[in-house]
């Protein structure tokens, strides 16, 4: 099925609204969170839309649709076929987070872009954190 533009950008608006309706917090990778005396680590919101199909944690676990671990990708190689950069550094996130599609036409991921390069350096710093 193919799905227009609009809707596309409106179903990654639910879902990042879903997913700000419910708090979230970093695992330290052995599932244990908060209650097992973790410090709980904020998510800027940006960052929820990804949280729907990668994982942020230190064991590196796929997310959904195989989408790859988030955690220390800072200088790792992408995995995303077609892109055309050997690893992943501010400057690629940014034209990544800007327009997927355009780095990797045939991207099974669902996201977007961020048109504001302002929450772009957000998710970029968000993980530059977690590196």
């Amino acid at each position: 099925m193919i799905i227009g533009r609009g809707r596309l950008r409106t179903g990654a608006l639910l879902l990042c609204a879903a997913m700000l309706a419910s708090p979230v917090r970093a695992q330290s990778g052995d599932g244990e969170g908060k209650e097992q005396g973790q410090e709980e680590s904020f998510i800027p919101p940006e960052v929820h839309v990804c949280l729907g199909c990668h994982t942020i944690d230190r064991a590196g676990r796929q997310g959904t649709d195989a989408a790859p671990p988030l955690w220390n990708v800072m200088d790792r190689s992408p995995s995303v076929e077609g892109v055309e950069v050997e690893r992943w550094t501010a400057e690629s996130l940014q034209r990544w987070l800007a327009n997927p599609r355009a780095m990797a036409p045939r991207t099974s991921s669902r996201f977007p872009g961020y048109a504001d390069p302002a929450v772009r350096e957000r998710v970029i710093e968000f993980l530059q954190e977690r590196n």
